[in-house]
């Protein structure tokens, strides 16, 4: 596995993100990516999608690594996109998380590095 690659540093923030708050709800606490999961389980395939990056790659499966690695990055950017007109974007944006602001900027990352638009060394 090279640690180095863009879309295994990208799959790593996106399992590490999963458990942190996804959204703030004042006093009622926070949910992450595990309570949203409850609501709407496509967001399940975020971190199944980053550990399957992750083990291709170690497999050393490049063409596997290369297509999960897209679907690794739609699949939150598109998901978060479209959440931003379904709460309202203020709503959205106040209730948003670390967890989820990490999601959209690692699922991002991933897509740049998929696409070698963004690669380190």
């Amino acid at each position: 596995m090279n640690i180095k690659k863009v879309e295994n540093i990208s799959a790593i923030v996106l399992l590490v993100a999963f458990f942190l708050p996804w959204l703030n709800l004042g006093f009622l606490g926070s949910v992450s990516g595990i309570g949203i999961i409850k609501l709407n389980f496509i967001v399940l395939f975020i971190p199944l999608l980053a550990v399957a990056v992750i083990v291709t790659d170690i497999m050393g499966s490049e063409t596997a690594s290369k297509w999960l690695s897209y679907a690794a990055g739609l699949v939150p950017l598109v998901w978060i996109i479209l959440r931003i007109p379904f709460m309202g974007g203020d709503v959205f944006f106040a209730a948003a998380g670390i967890g989820i602001y990490l999601t959209l900027l690692a699922s991002i990352l991933m897509l740049l590095g998929a696409f070698k638009i963004v690669k380190i060394g």
